[in-house]
């Protein structure tokens, strides 16, 4: 499933590779750059490929 982010989108980290930021946290979206996603999380902005973030939606939560 192709995923298409907008600027202030809410994501959620789908990924355990990283040890500042855990898997179900939440960010926001600032920008994009081909696969590239670049979220602000409580502890500072970086770059993501889109695989590694899903959407937030009404249907999803931070556990699911």
């Amino acid at each position: 499933m192709e995923r298409y982010y907008q600027r202030g989108d809410l994501v959620i980290m789908i990924s355990r590779g990283y040890t500042n930021i855990a898997e179900g946290s939440v960010g926001i979206v600032r920008n994009t750059h081909g696969v590239l996603v670049n979220v602000t999380f409580p502890q500072g902005t970086w770059a993501f490929p889109k695989f590694e973030l899903k959407p937030l939606t009404k249907e999803t939560t931070c556990t699911q």
